[in-house]
C-alpha cells in the first residue's frame, strides 16, 4: 500500500503585481522520497519552495503537511513544523561565526550566558553528521570561500529536526567532492524518511539523486515523471517548450591585438601569473574551488592588493587602486556572488543597472543625477539582455536568478567596457538562460571585446572560449587552444601545480 503524502500542495497559486509567479501547481511528495523539481529560470521554483517554507503566503490554494491543511505565516512556523529550506541565495550573518550561524536564535545558554564549549561541540557534531568536519565552527562566516559559505547554508538547515527539507540550488558553489558529500548527506535523511525537494539546473544532479521529476514552466506543472523513466532531451525539451540539441555557443570572431596582459602577478596567494587576453577572444578559466581564479580576477581590477608583477592594459602598465579606477579604464568585473557583492535587494531594477555607472560619474551633471537619462539607459539594457519583468520599477529581489543575472550583466556592460570579467555568470539558472548568456559572451566578443570568464562548468569552458588557463593552488598550470582544450586535459593541469613548462614543451 502506498503511503499517504507527508507533503501537498493543492492548486497552488502566487500573484505578484503584475506578475503570476505560480499558477494552479498541485504536487506530492512522500516520506523518504526525494523530488525533483525543475524549470527555467521564472517558472516558479523558487516561489513554490518559498510558499511552501513560509516565505510567501499563498493567493490562493492549499498547503498539506502531515494530512492537515497548513497557513505558515513566516518562515518560523514552518521550520517549527518541521519544514526547512536551503536557499539558493545565502542567508547567513557575515560577521558571526559558524555555530553561531547554524544556531542562530538557539544559542545554548548555561545561567543566562551562552554555553560556547556546548554550542561549538553540537556545530562540530551537525558538521560532522553533514560530511562537512573541515569546517571550523568557530570561523567567521566572512572569511570564508563561497563554497564553504553554501556548506554552512546547508548545515544550518540540518540542524533542526525537520520532516520536510526543500533544497533550492545546494550545489552552485560546491566542488565535486562536497557534492558527493551532500548526496550522501540526502541519502541517509531519506533512510529516516524524511521528504526532499531538490531544485537544481544540473541535470545530472537530479538523474542522480532523485526519484520522481516534477517540471514547471511559466508557473504551471506541465509534466511529473519518474526519474527512471525520464530523459535529459525530454526533460529539456518540457522545460523550455523546445528541442535544444547544443546551447554552447562560440560565434564569429577572430582574436586580434593583446588588450590586457599579466606578467609575474603575485600576492599572498596567486604565484608569478602570466595571463593575456585579446581582443576579439574569449578566455576561459576553470580550476577548483580555491585555485585562485576569482582572486585572479579581482586584482585585475585593483580589489586585491599586489604584492608585485606588472599590470599591462592597451600595452601601457596600470596599478588600480580601486575597482572604480578599472571602470574608469573601460575593465569591469562582474562577481560570482549576486547577493551579497552585485545587486541591491530593495531598489528597482534601472537603479541596480545604472549604480556603477553613477559612481564613475556618468548620469551626473554639476553634481546631479539626470533621472530621466539614467533610467532611460537602464530600460535600454533591461531590453537588451531579456530581463523579465513588468517594469524595471520592479524590485530586483523579485526576479528568478536568470533575470537577476541578466541584472548583473547589464550593470557591467552598461558602463560600454573594453574588457569584461565575468565570474561564474551562469551559476544557478537554467539551461534556457544559459543560452542567453553563451550567445551574450560571443556577440561581446563579436563586438570587439575581450572577454575573461570563470567557470566551474567545465563543459561550457570547453564549449564557449577560444582559449583556456587552468589554475591550481594560485598558479597558472596550463594555457590550452584549439583541439588541445578537451575534458581530460583541463582536468589534468587544473589538479597540478608546475604543468605549464609540460603543456607548452
Amino acid at each position: 500500500m502506498k503511503p499517504s503524502p507527508i507533503l501537498e500542495t493543492r492548486n497552488l497559486t502566487k500573484v505578484f503585481p503584475g506578475v503570476v509567479a505560480l499558477d494552479d501547481v498541485s504536487l506530492e511528495l512522500y516520506p523518504g522520497e526525494v523530488l525533483g523539481l525543475v524549470g527555467e529560470n521564472g517558472a516558479g521554483k523558487s516561489t513554490l519552495m518559498k510558499l511552501i517554507g513560509g516565505v510567501y503566503q499563498p493567493t490562493r490554494g492549499q498547503i498539506i503537511y502531515s494530512g492537515q491543511e497548513v497557513q505558515f505565516r513566516n518562515p518560523k512556523d514552518a521550520l517549527d513544523a518541521g519544514i526547512s529550506i536551503v536557499h539558493q541565495e545565502l542567508n547567513l550573518i557575515p560577521h558571526l561565526s559558524v555555530a553561531e550561524n547554524i544556531f542562530i536564535n538557539r544559542l545554548p545558554r548555561r545561567s543566562g550566558f551562552v554555553d560556547w564549549r556546548r554550542l561549538y561541540a553540537d556545530a562540530r557534531k551537525i558538521l560532522a553528521e553533514s560530511g562537512m568536519e573541515g569546517i571550523d565552527p568557530r570561523a567567521i562566516v566572512a572569511d570564508l570561500p563561497i563554497g564553504v559559505k553554501q556548506s554552512v547554508e546547508i548545515a544550518k538547515a540540518l540542524s533542526y529536526d525537520s520532516r520536510v527539507i526543500l533544497f533550492d540550488e545546494p550545489t552552485s558553489s560546491l566542488t565535486g567532492p562536497e557534492i558527493e558529500n551532500l548526496f550522501a548527506v540526502i541519502r541517509r535523511l531519506q533512510q529516516r524518511g524524511i521528504g526532499i525537494i531538490y531544485v537544481s539546473h544540473h541535470l545530472d544532479e537530479i538523474f542522480e539523486i532523485t526519484d520522481r521529476i516534477h517540471i514547471l514552466r511559466d508557473g504551471k506543472t506541465v509534466a511529473v515523471m519518474p526519474t527512471s523513466e525520464a530523459s535529459e532531451e525530454a526533460v529539456v525539451s518540457r522545460m523550455v517548450g523546445r528541442d535544444i540539441k547544443n546551447i554552447y555557443y562560440k560565434g564569429e570572431h577572430t582574436p586580434a591585438e593583446v588588450v590586457l596582459e599579466t606578467r609575474g602577478l603575485s600576492d599572498h596567494f596567486l604565484k608569478d601569473v602570466d595571463f593575456k587576453v585579446r581582443r576579439s577572444e574569449v578566455v576561459g578559466v576553470y580550476g577548483l574551488l580555491g585555485s585562485g581564479r576569482t582572486e585572479l580576477l579581482k586584482s585585475l581590477i585593483g580589489a586585491r592588493p599586489l604584492q608585485r608583477g606588472e599590470v599591462r592594459l592597451n600595452g601601457r602598465s596600470v596599478r588600480f587602486r580601486h575597482p572604480h579606477d578599472a571602470i574608469s579604464n573601460g575593465m569591469i568585473y562582474s562577481s560570482e556572488d549576486r547577493k551579497g557583492e552585485n545587486l541591491f535587494f530593495g531598489n528597482p531594477i534601472w537603479k541596480n543597472i545604472t549604480y556603477l555607472a553613477i559612481q564613475v560619474g556618468r548620469f551626473v551633471r554639476m553634481g546631479f543625477t539626470q533621472q530621466r537619462e539614467e533610467r532611460r539607459a537602464a530600460e535600454e539594457y533591461a531590453r537588451k539582455l531579456n530581463v523579465k519583468a513588468p517594469s524595471v520599477d520592479v524590485d530586483v529581489y523579485h526576479l528568478s536568478g536568470g533575470n537577476q543575472q541578466k541584472v548583473c550583466l547589464a550593470k557591467a556592460l552598461i558602463n560600454d567596457p573594453e574588457v569584461v570579467l565575468l565570474d561564474e555568470p551562469t551559476r544557478g539558472i537554467d539551461v534556457g538562460a544559459k543560452l542567453e548568456i553563451y550567445r551574450l559572451i560571443a556577440d561581446l566578443a563579436g563586438q570587439g571585446k575581450a572577454v575573461v570568464f570563470v567557470s566551474s562548468e567545465l563543459p561550457e569552458v570547453i564549449g564557449c572560449a577560444d582559449r583556456v588557463y587552468t589554475m591550481s593552488e594560485g598558479r597558472i598550470t596550463a594555457e590550452l587552444t584549439g583541439d588541445d582544450i578537451s575534458e581530460e586535459n583541463v582536468l589534468k593541469y587544473c589538479l597540478q601545480v608546475g604543468a605549464m613548462e609540460e603543456a607548452a614543451s
